[in-house]
């Protein structure tokens, strides 16, 4: 495992490939194993994958943003910590401007808690009126590899 500061520069180019526009200020890390990590304050902030910086479900929880959610039943909780896609039929509100391959955040429909972020397979209206099919391709959650790297 290798982890360096990241310069100015470095920072810049991460910020201009964010999947959400989200970011707190502080120190700033990588980590690089298996996965990149962005630290921020010392916390798992970021991840990439394929050229592209997601936030993780620690910075989710440590801030407040709104945007680009889905809201799955308490049915799915389960299965979504374990890794699965979000299927429509567990899918009870979503943000309607997510449109298909945005970064989407998955909520709890009691708590709104993140617990795991995605890429959007159809449009936040889909994901509403739809009652089949993958809505979103789950990329990381809370508790996963990514987590368990650090």
């Amino acid at each position: 495992m290798r982890r360096y500061h990241l310069s100015k520069k470095k920072i810049k180019e991460i910020k201009n490939k964010l999947a959400l526009d989200i970011w707190i200020d502080g120190p700033v890390e990588m980590v690089e194993d298996d996965f990149k990590i962005v630290l921020i304050n010392g916390i798992p902030s970021f991840f990439e994958k394929d050229g592209v910086y997601y936030p993780t479900v620690i910075l989710l929880l440590n801030t407040n943003f709104e945007k680009n959610y889905v809201i799955v039943d308490m049915g799915a909780v389960k299965h979504v910590l374990n890794g699965a896609n979000i299927f429509a039929a567990g899918i009870v509100d979503a943000d309607r401007t997510i449109g298909p391959g945005d970064c989407t955040i998955i909520r709890d429909e009691k708590y709104k808690k993140p617990l795991a972020v995605g890429i959007a397979k159809m449009s936040g209206d889909e994901m509403i009126s739809s009652k089949k099919g993958v809505a979103v391709e789950s990329i990381h959650h809370y508790g996963d590899k990514i987590m368990a790297q650090l």
